[in-house]
């Protein structure tokens, strides 16, 4: 089956409204708060400088005619990371192990 606007069937996360000539199937978006440290640099005049929060926003996408869906984590609008769903499970688990092993 085929869009009107041309693009073929939409995976099953794709939420896309796909407008003309649009072929990027993106899925909803996963808002995720963390802690971030401040970088040396930050640090180097003020290092009592506290961790702060920040929202990184976790999304799937695909363009038309790529061979499989990207993750996308994004901090403030921009990518910081664009990872296949394969290397996504790997990170996710390599910092779930790295997590448990720093409770012990």
């Amino acid at each position: 089956m085929t869009h009107a606007t041309g693009t073929n069937t939409c995976p099953t996360w794709c939420i896309a409204l796909h407008l003309d000539g649009d072929t990027l199937h993106h899925g909803a978006s996963i808002e995720l708060a963390v802690m971030r440290r401040p970088s040396p640099g930050e640090r180097l005049f003020r290092p009592e400088l506290p961790a702060t929060p920040i929202t990184l926003e976790l999304v799937a996408h695909q363009e038309a005619g790529e061979p499989g869906p990207w993750i996308a984590v994004l901090h403030e609008g921009a990518a910081v990371l664009d990872l296949t769903t394969l290397s996504a499970e790997h990170l996710a688990s390599a910092l779930r192990d790295l997590a448990a092993d720093t409770r012990r």
